[in-house]
């Protein structure tokens, strides 16, 4: 049986060798149980490098949130806490997770997001994404999301079939109790903004938000094509 206050982090990767190393001793100084990373097919040396840091190493292919969810079908603890790997979490993250979810009406929650980069530009997108949160929308993935374990196994995971899976579950978390967007921040690499323009990357941001909101859910693999660009530059 899995215990309540014991944490398991699940780390997705793919070809994250520049990376992995230091996420997953982030997440050891961070408070974290069990160390799973789940690989969806690498060709690099993320293998080798996830090995000598986690406490198991898994290959899932089909993409980021099947890979989560093979993970939390793997994991031994009671919390779940979802890391992507160019994330960092401070030391006293896992400490906060645990007593934020001693609230039994708080059934998971996940940090605000900073990037890694100075400049007006990186911290003008961290707080317009604290105001997207306040409205609803959000957070995603690369806010680190945590979650009780009971309850992500009992609603299912990540939905396989959704647009975006990371949003919807946390409006599943919201409607299975309670969700707590925290204080403190993961820090996120601003790496793929930079590789693929800034500009143009917060443009793509807001354009396939907007067809999101906008309902335009209808047009299902038109919205789906756009949100793996999201994805890809996260």
């Amino acid at each position: 049986m899995s215990e309540p206050a014991f944490i398991s982090a699940i780390v997705p990767t793919l070809n994250e060798e520049a990376c992995i190393e230091s996420c997953l001793r982030r997440l050891r100084l961070a408070g974290a149980d069990e160390l799973i990373v789940v690989d969806g097919g690498s060709d690099d040396r993320t293998l080798e490098l996830a090995r000598s840091e986690a406490d198991r190493v898994l290959v899932e292919p089909g993409g980021v949130f099947q890979q989560m969810n093979r993970g939390a079908r793997e994991a031994g603890g009671g919390i779940l806490v979802f890391q992507y790997a160019d994330g960092s979490l401070g030391e006293g993250a896992c400490s906060e997770i645990r007593r934020t979810l001693e609230d039994p009406a708080i059934a998971g929650g996940a940090f605000r997001l900073r990037l890694d980069r100075p400049g007006l530009f990186y911290g003008a997108v961290s707080l317009c994404s604290d105001w997207r949160n306040r409205l609803g929308f959000g957070p995603f993935g690369d806010q680190s999301i945590f979650v009780r374990a009971e309850v992500f196994q009992r609603e299912g995971g990540f939905p396989q079939d959704g647009v975006l899976p990371d949003h919807e579950l946390v409006r599943m978390l919201h409607r299975s109790g309670g969700f707590k967007l925290l204080r403190e921040p993961v820090l996120v690499s601003a790496r793929r903004w930079e590789r693929c323009g800034k500009w143009s990357t917060l443009l793509r941001h807001w354009w396939y938000s907007a067809l999101y909101l906008g309902g335009l859910r209808r047009s299902r693999q038109a919205v789906i094509r756009g949100t793996e660009v999201l994805r890809k530059v996260r």
